[in-house]
């Protein structure tokens, strides 16, 4: 990832990536309702997305992560809260107010610890931003941080285009990517938006074993 690349994007607001609606993903296949005080989703990249005020509505916990202050400071700045920011380690910063806590960062500069609430994962436009060899990395870095049974919702998307971002990720590289540490599910192929682009919605579960305090919770809230 080219930091500099995306910290010039946002200082001269060149975020077409950025959608102002709620991406019709997310409230046609989450289906996934919180857990009481487990109820917290990762969403990585997050950029200033109003994504992360609709799954707040829905009752979750959101912690995001995302390189550019500016984006954080302007999504706080459009839901009227004050977070409050502190210094987690070298490299990366928290900032937090209401249901939201967003770090400010590289993304491979978080550990385990940091997510060991996550029971779900949100990747509308992280996946996609990321060149090939760095793409292998991040599927990676989320199965050493996701525990077993934590589910993502994963946009994808297919174009035509050799350059990016965003980047065109297909089924075969995907399965490649996480089919050793997740269960892999298409969900949905969206329609052909005016960019000849196809949105793929997929379902990703971490493999692996719960713990029985974790089952028994899950069975709980059934």
């Amino acid at each position: 990832m080219d930091k500099a690349f995306w910290h010039q994007r946002w200082q001269e607001e060149r975020i077409g990536f950025h959608r102002d609606e709620v991406h019709p993903a997310l409230p046609a296949y989450w289906s996934y309702p919180p857990h009481g005080d487990s109820g917290v989703v990762f969403v990585p990249l997050c950029g200033k997305s109003n994504d992360m005020v609709w799954l707040a509505q829905q009752g979750w916990q959101v912690i995001g992560v995302e390189l550019s202050a500016k984006a954080i400071e302007a999504f706080f700045e459009a839901q009227h809260l004050t977070p409050v920011r502190t210094e987690v380690a070298d490299h990366l910063s928290c900032y937090e107010a209401g249901a939201y806590r967003i770090y400010c960062g590289d993304i491979f500069h978080l550990h385990r610890k940091q997510l060991a609430q996550v029971c779900a994962v949100y990747d509308r436009a992280a996946l996609v931003a990321l060149p090939e060899a760095m793409r292998q990395r991040y599927a990676f870095h989320l199965a050493q941080m996701l525990s077993p049974g934590v589910r993502m919702l994963l946009v994808s998307l297919e174009h035509d285009n050799p350059s990016g971002p965003p980047f065109s990720v297909e089924l075969e590289e995907l399965t490649w990517l996480f089919g050793a540490n997740f269960e892999v599910k298409i969900l949905a192929h969206l329609p052909e938006d005016e960019r000849q682009v196809v949105d793929v919605v997929y379902q990703l579960v971490r493999k692996g074993k719960q713990n029985l305090k974790e089952v028994m919770r899950k069975i709980k809230s059934e």
